[in-house]
């Protein structure tokens, strides 16, 4: 992976907007490639001109678009992927605008008939070195290419790149540096989560993508890095229509340092590198230095530091007039990141696809215009609104608009927490006074819409609202005002599961089946569900069960068993996927073992003894005002059975009530203490939110400045429709953040931090 550091980092994370395009002259054509065999998309496809260097690659989806230049028309198109049979298509028989439905065949991965072990692996790749010069472009060309760069957090992104640009490569014999034009750029950061740090590409780290044209300085295939691995030939493959020797390496035993683990592919007949696909081996990933010295000078001074977790390559190659040339690049790493100047803990997982677009061996002057090697391509941001609609390029995986505009927003928001703290400096020291121009700056913004509740060491600082709990009637909330609370509602499933473990009812760590007999993956336990490490799939991914779930109402046992049943993704206990269904099923287990109605088990068990007059499962039924209507994009929100979410969400509560669960949480007047400390211990990453998931609970290692000073934050946020939660607790000061917001997002990270600042 080749990644450098400016003024800080840059993870790069693209985001494309492509316009079909092509002048009238040419030929425009997008598809889909498939199995054959299972019809499922066949990610990472080439389409492309045979012979010519002109082409692209399919999604995830296996989707791709083409533009094909008149001067082609005659030619014939490519399909290929390692591992199926290729396609031919004669271009002439395709119209334009045409959306083709391609199916592949899978072929035989290795050819039976070949005796293998009559094969030396280091002569076929000294071979395959010494006829680099015969096999390859060696005179000047020029390659246009295209490549996106994305970076996230968990489902949080960090940034998105976008290139096209032109390579003049000069005949190998001149010894010369390739030359970079910059035709197009642009880029999109995360400024709140991602602020001073830079990690982008430079033409310098497109060079080395080649693996071919820097063999000689190959950390696997060069001088020193042959003797560092052991290489075995495992197969003769069809690697897209070629005969190739696949041969495996490993880093000797004994190597720390630039160790890899991989396969490369050559051609059994020119011995010619076709694809390359490695990366650096496990027992490396201690000894990987980021950047240069001065780089990690730099890094060390600010207090930063970042550690390789995961890194894998591949490079491919094409035929062009009968020589090979790069095709395309995949990098994809995993780097964790810590800094104690800014509270950064977090893996940052990249994605780079470069795909070279064209090849030109007939225009091959040098270029008058061109970007240094070491200058980062990110800091030259084109401003232009129809960005690929003349070139070809992979098509992304993901709705680059609304990462676009979410970044956008992300980095409005914080431009008003920027202005916030410059307004702060100017404000009297009450803090009272404080909560209330930071909430009423956050609400003229537009940012925050609804009711605030902060109390500290016991007091009631500030309860107020900002703006109409139902802008038809043009009603004012307050603090008794009733809105849904979204997930916050995990919390107390979480408290009631376990005064039912504490009165030796329940057993936290036996399996489901123990309470639910006919459950479907009875095995799993009730603290994998309470950890949402169970590997059930969340139920609001599934288009088709959502649909259902606002349009219809259900019983719990029928959530359980319509949405909660699915294959599970991972085996439980391996990992953590945030689930809806884990707390269904643990409200029937409620259920069941309390031997009530979930609803009547919260009403009598923790809403009653605290006196939550203000809170209710399901649609509110009475007749006053003190409900609140949620907004989604400025209209009242799709109304739905709110009760079919119970044990995940479906309640509704008021900020007094809230702050009286808080108090009830401080005393044991809900679970004594040993019990409420095993519900608060952090067990498993929340990467998501740089937090741990406790049960039902979450308990913050670094989003906020206060978890930097040594105290425990424990909370749960809440999203529902237009009903969004914050709500906070830090125990050794007695404090409560209660922000209840009924028109869609708000920034209420920033606004807690804010709040904590203030107070502490």
């Amino acid at each position: 992976m080749k990644t450098y550091l400016a003024a800080a980092i840059f993870v790069f994370l693209w985001i494309c907007s492509f316009n079909a395009y092509a002048q009238q002259q040419n030929l425009t054509i997008s598809g889909k490639v498939s199995s054959a065999d299972d019809h499922q998309p066949v990610p990472s496809a080439n389409i492309s001109i045979a012979q010519r260097g002109i082409g692209t690659a399919t999604n995830h989806i296996g989707d791709f678009i083409l533009i094909i230049p008149a001067a082609n028309l005659k030619d014939t198109l490519r399909i290929s992927c390692l591992g199926y049979k290729t396609n031919i298509i004669a271009i002439a028989n395709l119209k334009s605008g045409q959306t083709l439905a391609i199916n592949l065949q899978k072929t035989s991965i290795e050819l039976k008939e070949v005796k293998i072990e009559s094969h030396d692996a280091m002569k076929i790749i000294q071979k395959a070195i010494d006829r680099i010069p015969d096999n390859y472009l060696n005179d000047q060309y020029i390659t246009k290419g295209f490549y996106r760069n994305v970076t996230t957090n968990g489902k949080n992104y960090l940034q998105l790149s976008e290139a096209v640009f032109d390579i003049y490569h000069f005949a190998s014999a001149d010894k010369k540096d390739d030359l970079f034009r910059l035709v197009k750029a642009r880029d999109e950061k995360n400024q709140r989560d991602f602020s001073n740090i830079e990690l982008g590409r430079s033409p310098k780290s497109i060079f080395a993508a080649d693996k071919v044209r820097n063999i000689a300085n190959s950390d696997v295939f060069g001088k020193d890095g042959i003797k560092k691995h052991n290489f075995e030939v495992t197969g003769v493959v069809d690697y897209k229509g070629y005969r190739a020797y696949e041969i495996a390496f490993t880093e000797k035993p004994g190597i720390k340092e630039k160790g890899y683990r991989g396969k490369v592919y050559i051609d059994t007949k020119s011995f010619a590198f076709l694809y390359f696909d490695y990366g650096l081996s496990p027992d490396s990933y201690a000894a990987f230095k980021f950047g240069d010295l001065p780089t990690r000078m730099l890094m060390k001074m600010v207090g930063l530091s970042i550690d390789l977790k995961y890194d894998h390559d591949r490079a491919s190659y094409q035929q062009v007039d009968g020589k090979w040339v790069l095709s395309n690049v995949a990098e994809d790493a995993r780097l964790y990141i810590k800094g104690s100047q800014r509270k950064y803990d977090m893996n940052a997982d990249i994605k780079f696809n470069y795909q070279v677009t064209a090849v030109d061996t007939v225009k091959t002057a040098p270029f008058d215009s061109r970007l240094s090697k070491g200058t980062l391509i990110e800091n030259h941001d084109s401003d232009d609104d129809k960005f690929w609609k003349d070139y070809n390029i992979v098509l992304p995986d993901f709705n680059t608009e609304q990462v676009i505009a979410q970044i956008r927003a992300i980095n409005g928001v914080n431009n008003i927490k920027k202005k916030f703290i410059e307004r702060l400096r100017k404000l009297p020291k009450n803090p009272a006074q404080r909560l209330d121009s930071m909430l009423a700056f956050y609400h003229a913004n537009g940012q925050f819409n609804g009711t605030a509740l902060v109390s500290s060491k016991g007091k009631v600082l500030l309860s107020k609202s900002y703006g109409f709990a139902n802008k038809q009637k043009q009603q004012v909330a307050t603090e008794h005002t009733a809105y849904r609370i979204g997930s916050t509602a995990k919390t107390f499933t979480s408290v009631l599961i376990n005064q039912l473990a504490n009165e030796g009812k329940l057993d936290l760590h036996a399996p489901i089946k123990t309470y639910l007999p006919w459950y479907a993956h009875g095995n799993i336990t009730l603290d994998q569900l309470l950890t949402h490490q169970s590997g059930i799939p969340e139920y609001f991914d599934n288009v088709d069960y959502k649909e259902k779930i606002i349009t219809q109402s259900y019983t719990l046992k029928d959530m359980v068993v319509n949405f909660c049943s699915d294959t599970l993704e991972f085996k439980p206990g391996t990992e953590f996927h945030y689930s809806n269904a884990n707390f269904s099923i643990l409200a029937l287990i409620a259920q069941e073992v309390g031997g009530k109605p979930f609803a009547t088990l919260l009403q009598e068990r923790i809403f009653t003894p605290l006196q939550m007059v203000d809170t209710y499962v399901g649609e509110y039924k009475g007749t006053d005002n003190h409900q609140a209507i949620g907004y989604d994009n400025g209209k009242p929100e799709i109304h739905y059975d709110a009760a079919n979410t119970m044990g995940a969400g479906g309640i509704y509560s008021s900020a007094a009530d809230l702050l009286k669960y808080h108090d009830g949480l401080m005393t044991e007047q809900l679970l004594p203490k040993a019990q409420r400390a095993e519900m608060l211990k952090p067990r498993v990453e929340f990467l998501d939110y740089n937090a741990w998931y406790d049960y039902g609970w979450m308990t913050d290692k670094a989003a906020f400045n206060q978890s930097a000073n040594k105290h425990v934050i424990t909370y749960h946020p809440g999203t529902d429709i237009g009903f969004f939660t914050m709500y906070t607790r830090q125990a050794d000061t007695n404090t409560c953040i209660i922000l209840l917001n009924n028109t869609g997002d708000f920034p209420r990270y920033d606004m807690t931090d804010l709040i904590l600042d203030i107070l502490y």
